[in-house]
């Protein structure tokens, strides 16, 4: 459906919209049979959006399965049902259908939520795009509305999306109604196979009765003829009318021929209470005026109409709110964002979009189940609702681990940075998960209103670009300026070509010799990673490493590292030579029980001793799970990998990862080894890590050496090895050689000689 100019897109949403209106209104939606009616909905959305095929799917209770209750195929006009999907063999999809409301899946051949489809059923059927709509019952995912274009992919639109949501609702009242119609058709079948009670009365009395209204008020014959209907009835009825004087006025009515039909309230003999329809018909019998009354208790069907109403409000409430967490979702965010902007624009007030996201929970939600997962989301949405009670602040979540405050009455901006404080400090403490200590913490990005723009769209975009800004720089919060517009689109650009960088060799390692400063022996170095783009040049490892280490590409990057690291090693032991390298890992690697067997793969594919492999880590990235990383890292040293720590003394809790990990080295972080000459806090530093680390059995590596005095000041601390720019920058391979070669020919004797 190609929209080529303004008034395609108006066209196309007025069309969707006569379309919903259309079907919510429908005799054959709400007056035919569930087959009919689903076949009737499926047929309409395809014609309308014009795709190939429609499917209505229904979970099954323990939503391990979804079964197709119909499926309409354009190109045969036919329906088709009966196929069922397994959670098990489709999990990211399910997974994906629980979490959200619509599943734009455009390309769905690669779409990480559709791909699962790919061989069994898109590549089969030429499906390239899918569209779907999630059903709920009571908050919990109840089936899927699925339009899917075969042929050609397809940019789904924003109406259509839209559509296709707002039918997806309909169907699940659709579902919801024909349980409640079916109950009440089998109850109204049995009730009037037994007959309605009928009452003849004269006067005011009843003289006639059938067998029905015996079993309907639970009495014999002799109790109910004689009896009066104020006898059956309690004093007053549900709207504080007395029921004698309102019996009296619709008997009356009926004598004069008005025939009656009402809701009434009846009490049995044994003093319970039922309501019931009556109808009262003025009848002659032996030439007297009578009344025939038909009596037909109503209870269970009233009592599935309040239930209708309870389900009608539950699933407003589900499409309101998360079903996880029970926050208000993303559309309330946008609802009630509207009446604040509004309050505010009129009050003269700000108001603060406060967008966060948790830190490394992908790492641990994939590592741990999505199990752990969902408990961690539910304990952070119950401590931002904690600070919710406390202020003028909405707390909503807006799918995976992002939540969203909305902060109103805001008068100066001290307040909103308090309210920001509040919450990193809430999220920083740790989370006890099944015995573990998990310390998660959050990035934040903060937009205002008016400055940032005057709608919830805009604020929510500028929050999103501040708080990815805050997480690529490793601060705790940023607020929104336009400069860091430009910032976002080089950080989406950068993403973007890194996987093609890792694919076309674009990556190179530079390394940077380590000497020991007792021989001057150069007996390793530490690889470190560059990045030539084509179209950018060198993109400094800043730019692209914290980046990488948010998503998923850190996996595959860090292979990359390691197999080109490797590579060299080899290469150097063909020649002759002996050269350990030292990589480094993210706290995405530390935390992924995969990474030791792939580097016991490599390590055997390259034919390289495993000792010439050194792995340095971080103590921050120890932090994220730090009992899962103590595993890894332990997997490490059970291989007879060497292990470092890098920039020693910047992380926390120094001497308790000292006395836990299985470590060799200890590498303190230039920003003291550069000064300690001139600044006595840091040269204190130096000689107490040294001391330290050697009090543990460890070697001391220092970085940062940019002179000869600091070398041989470190010489005098026993420091066992030094690396930095006054022993060489970090170079090429063919440089690295070169500079190995030229010691050589300095002093063929011992090309270690001391600098």
């Amino acid at each position: 459906m190609p929209i080529t100019s303004s008034t395609d897109v108006h066209s196309l949403s007025r069309q969707l919209s006569e379309a919903y209106v259309a079907l919510s209104k429908s005799d054959a939606v709400w007056h035919s049979s569930l087959v009919q009616a689903l076949r009737y909905i499926t047929q309409t959305c395809a014609n309308v959006l014009g795709v190939e095929r429609a499917s209505i799917w229904q979970t099954s209770p323990d939503l391990v399965a979804m079964e197709c209750l119909c499926l309409y195929r354009e190109d045969s006009n036919s329906f088709e049902q009966g196929a069922v999907l397994e959670a098990r063999s489709f999990p990211r999809y399910f997974s994906a259908l629980a979490l959200e409301r619509v599943i734009n899946a455009s390309d769905a051949l690669n779409d990480p939520r559709t791909r699962e489809f790919a061989e069994p059923y898109l590549n089969p059927l030429n499906i390239k795009s899918m569209l779907d709509g999630t059903l709920r019952s009571e908050g919990v995912t109840s089936g899927v509305l699925c339009l899917e274009q075969v042929g050609q992919r397809r940019l789904w639109t924003e109406d259509e999306q839209n559509f296709v949501g707002s039918v997806a609702d309909l169907v699940s009242q659709v579902l919801l109604f024909n349980s409640f119609r079916d109950r009440e058709t089998r109850f109204r079948a049995l009730f009037e196979g037994s007959g309605d009670a009928v009452f003849v009365l004269k006067g005011a009395t009843i003289i006639e009765c059938n067998p029905a209204a015996l079993r309907m008020f639970r009495a014999n014959r002799e109790q109910l003829i004689g009896a009066k209907p104020s006898d059956l009835s309690p004093e007053t009825q549900p709207d504080g009318a007395t029921s004698v004087q309102r019996a009296q006025e619709h008997m009356v009515q009926a004598l004069e021929g008005d025939d009656q039909f009402f809701e009434w309230t009846h009490r049995r003999l044994d003093n319970t209470r039922f309501a019931a329809e009556v109808t009262l018909t003025s009848v002659v019998l032996d030439g007297v005026n009578c009344i025939m009354g038909c009596v037909r208790d109503v209870s269970d069907r009233k009592q599935a109409e309040d239930a209708l109403i309870q389900s009608q409000r539950q699933l407003a409430y589900s499409t309101s709110h998360d079903s996880l967490t029970e926050l208000p979702n993303r559309d309330s965010l946008h609802q009630n964002a509207a009446r604040l902007l509004a309050q505010a624009k009129k009050s003269g007030q700000k108001l603060a979009v406060i967008l966060l996201d948790l830190n490394r929970f992908k790492d641990v939600n994939d590592t741990l189940g999505h199990r752990i997962g969902d408990f961690i989301l539910q304990q952070v949405a119950n401590r931002l609702t904690r600070l919710e009670q406390a202020g003028d602040a909405e707390v909503y979540r807006l799918g995976g681990d992002e939540f969203a405050l909305l902060q109103s009455n805001v008068k100066a901006l001290p307040r909103v940075v308090a309210q920001v404080e509040a919450i990193i400090s809430a999220l920083s403490k740790p989370l006890d998960v099944e015995g573990m200590s998990l310390e998660m913490g959050a990035s934040v990005g903060v937009a205002l209103y008016p400055e940032n723009g005057n709608n919830s769209h805009a604020l929510l975009r500028c929050a999103d670009v501040a708080m990815y800004q805050a997480k690529t720089r490793g601060e705790r919060y940023q607020f929104y300026h336009p400069s860091m517009d430009a910032h976002s689109s080089r950080r989406l650009t950068i993403l973007a070509d890194l996987g093609a960088a890792i694919r076309e060799n674009q990556l190179q390692l530079h390394f940077q010799p380590r000497i020991d400063l007792a021989t001057g022996a150069c007996n390793g170095c530490e690889a470190l990673l560059r990045w030539m783009h084509p179209q950018q040049g060198m993109v400094p490892p800043g730019d692209f490493i914290p980046l990488a280490e948010m998503t998923e590409i850190i996996h595959p990057l860090s292979l990359w590292v390691i197999r080109a690291a490797l590579c060299q090693v080899r290469s150097w032991m063909d020649q002759g030579l002996e050269i350990a390298v030292a990589i480094n890992l993210s706290a995405r690697n530390l935390i992924d029980t995969r990474c030791p067997e792939q580097i016991q793969a490599l390590l055997a594919e390259y034919q390289v001793p495993n000792h010439l492999l050194e792995i340095e880590i971080t103590e921050s990235a120890l932090i994220t799970d730090p009992e899962r990383a103590l595993q890894v890292v332990q997997s490490f040293h059970d291989l007879g990998l060497h292990l470092a720590i890098d920039d020693f003394g910047t992380g926390y809790s120094s001497m308790s990862y000292l006395k836990r990990l299985p470590i060799h080295t200890l590498k303190v972080d230039r920003s003291f080894v550069k000064d300690m000459l001139t600044d006595e806090a840091d040269a204190v530093i130096v000689r107490s890590t040294i001391g330290l680390a050697h009090s543990f059995g460890l070697n001391v590596v220092a970085e940062g050496v940019e002179d000869e005095d600091t070398l041989q000041a470190l010489r005098h601390l026993q420091c066992e090895q030094a690396q930095g720019y006054h022993i060489s920058r970090p170079v090429s391979a063919d440089e690295f050689n070169r500079w190995y070669q030229d010691r050589l020919q300095k002093n063929p004797a011992n090309p270690n000689f001391t600098l």
